[in-house]
This record gives structure tokens, sequence and C-alpha cells, in this order.
């Protein structure tokens, strides 16, 4: 992800069905895990992650053979959230894992050895990660204020996405204590949206352009931009103790990464096309979906809107020092 984000020109939108990882995304190049030797010096990597557009650059590598061509053979698995990709670093279930910055923030503040050594993507301007009603509800819920008393979704309570509703809330002039948060998997928002469980949900895509396309309105289409115009929502992350021992391999990993990135670049249509190979969206919604702007570069300055934000909302106890969480591969 060498490239800067912002001015990628990938933004488009597309949505697709229920979006979970397929088979192909799920063993994208090779069975085995834990940094392991493999055939002719090829080294085996699993990587945990959230089954969201933001592992494009994961499917362009594979799908270009840029993880081959770096002598690594890349199996992913698909993990919720960043709370949940944390635990899975720590018992060595996977080598490598993509979280948002704020579940590394609490991992630091709780004395896990994890930090970032790459940043996965900023959040564009378009609706990925965006605040949407549910249509049962669109009706009375027009404004921000209208969300008081009502119940959202997110998808791990206690972490990024309540922490920026919370931020988008109080903005707005509305006591986020007044809203009720459920922690709900993004597979499971679009039914809970479409029924009306949930008066609103912070989504991700491809969920997002599915959620709309079932009737679902846009509030904001970026919330996180109260955290920074266009924040490093995510990093690359893996046990200090893993990067210590396996440096090169996540140098390999981070330029197939910026291989994928540069491809992009050059061909903006490209990751919409193959969407529906490594994903459930359809080839009729993979290009609406809105995608971020990958790049791996990121510094203590990423960090530090989400340290601040996390510590004032009580996500964590203080404020992180936001180099704490990263280490550099260099």
């Amino acid at each position: 992800m060498a490239n800067n984000r912002g001015a990628h020109p990938m933004r488009r939108r597309a949505g697709r069905p229920a979006a979970v990882l397929t088979a192909a995304a799920l063993t994208l190049l090779a069975p085995a895990r834990g940094g392991s030797g493999g055939p002719a010096g090829v080294t085996s990597v699993t990587v945990g992650a959230p089954p969201v557009v933001g592992l494009g650059d994961l499917y362009t590598a594979e799908s270009r053979h840029l993880f081959e061509a770096h002598r690594l053979r890349v199996k992913v698995r698909s993990i919720n959230g960043g709370a949940q990709v944390v635990p899975a670093l720590q018992s060595n279930a996977v080598d490598i894992g993509q979280s948002n910055i704020v579940s590394v923030l609490q991992a630091r503040r709780r004395h896990l050895d994890i930090s970032c050594f790459a940043a996965a993507f900023r959040s564009p301007s378009g609706p990925q990660l965006a605040l949407v009603v549910s249509r049962t509800r669109a009706a009375a819920i027009r404004t921000p204020a209208a969300l008081a008393g009502t119940t959202i979704a997110v998808n791990t309570l206690h972490n990024a996405n309540q922490l920026i509703a919370e931020k988008y809330l109080q903005s707005r002039g509305v006591n986020p204590a007044s809203v009720h948060f459920i922690g709900l998997d993004y597979p499971r928002m679009p039914g809970a949206l479409s029924a009306g469980r949930v008066a609103a949900a912070i989504v991700d895509e491809p969920f997002t352009t599915t959620v709309v396309s079932h009737g679902s309105k846009v509030m904001s289409p970026q919330p996180d931009s109260e955290i920074a115009r266009h924040p490093v929502y995510a990093c690359w992350m893996a046990s200090s103790s893993w990067l210590s021992h396996h440096k090169d391999v996540a140098s390999r990993f981070t330029a197939a990464l910026n291989k994928a990135d540069q491809y992009m670049a050059a061909h903006p249509g490209y990751l919409s096309s193959i969407l529906p190979k490594y994903t459930k969206v359809s080839a009729q919604l993979a290009g609406r979906v809105t995608l971020p702007d990958f790049a791996t570069t990121m510094t203590p300055a990423d960090v530090q809107p989400w340290s601040q934000a996390a510590a004032q909302f009580k996500v964590t106890d203080s404020v992180v020092p936001p180099a704490s969480i990263i280490t550099s591969l260099k």
C-alpha cells in the first residue's frame, strides 16, 4: 500500500448480497499457516481479517500472482472484527491480521504484544463505512437528533465503529448515551435493518451497497470523518514477537500489497471485476461498491486522532502514545 489512498481513482460503489468470503478467498494461495516454510523457499502465512472490501488489495495480489512473486502462500481466515483478530494473533491461530486502529490501541492498553507494521486503507469520501437508517424507520429518522432513543448496530461493541457513531452524534448535539448500541456481525446487518430490528447501523462495504439496495438510507456517507478527514481506518498487524522473527515475511507481504495497489491505481475497474470471485457480491452489484483508498504507509500522526478520541469516549482508559503501536519493518 505504498500508494497515496487519497489520490486513488478507485472509489466506486458496488454492493454484493450477503458478502462473506468465498472458498476462493479463504484459500488464497495455500492451506498452511504460521510463517512456516513451503516448497522451494515459499513461506506460508495465515491472515485473519473481517469479510469486507478492505481486503481488496489482498484479492488483487492473489489474482495477479503477486504473493507467489514474493515467495508467499497466503490463507485467509474470516474474522468479524479487529477485537476478534487480536486474540487470534495472540493464540497463533493467524500470523497477520487486519484490524481497525482502535483494536490495536486497546491491545496496547492491555499490554498485549500487538502492533501495526503497515496501513491497510484510508476511508474514502463515499459511502464505504457509512451510517445508514433502516427503510422501516427512514420516514421518522431524517436527522441525527431523531436517533435518540433508538438502537444502532455496530460490528463490535466498545470498539471503532461505536466510537465513530458516538463522536458523530455528539458533534451534532445528540447525547451518545441516549442511543442503545448492539453488536452485530456485518453479514447479519442487512437482515436486521430490513426487518426493522435496528433503527440504524454503521455498516461497511460490500454490505453498505447491499443494505442501500434493500432500501436503507445513508445518513452519513463517511461518519469517521469526525476522527479525521480521510483517516487510516485499519492496519496490518502482528505480534511483536512474530515480527521479530519474520520481519522479512512481513516485508514481502507488504511489498506484494504495494504492487497490488499500484496495479489497481493503473486499472481502476480491476478490483470490482474480481470481487464476485472472492466474495458473494453479484457481478451486477460489484461495480457499485465504494472502495477504500488502499496504501501501506502510516505514521504516528495517522494514529493520533484515534488515540485522542478513544480516550475521550472511554474506549481506552488513557491516551495511547501513537508511535507505540507501530513497528517499522526497516
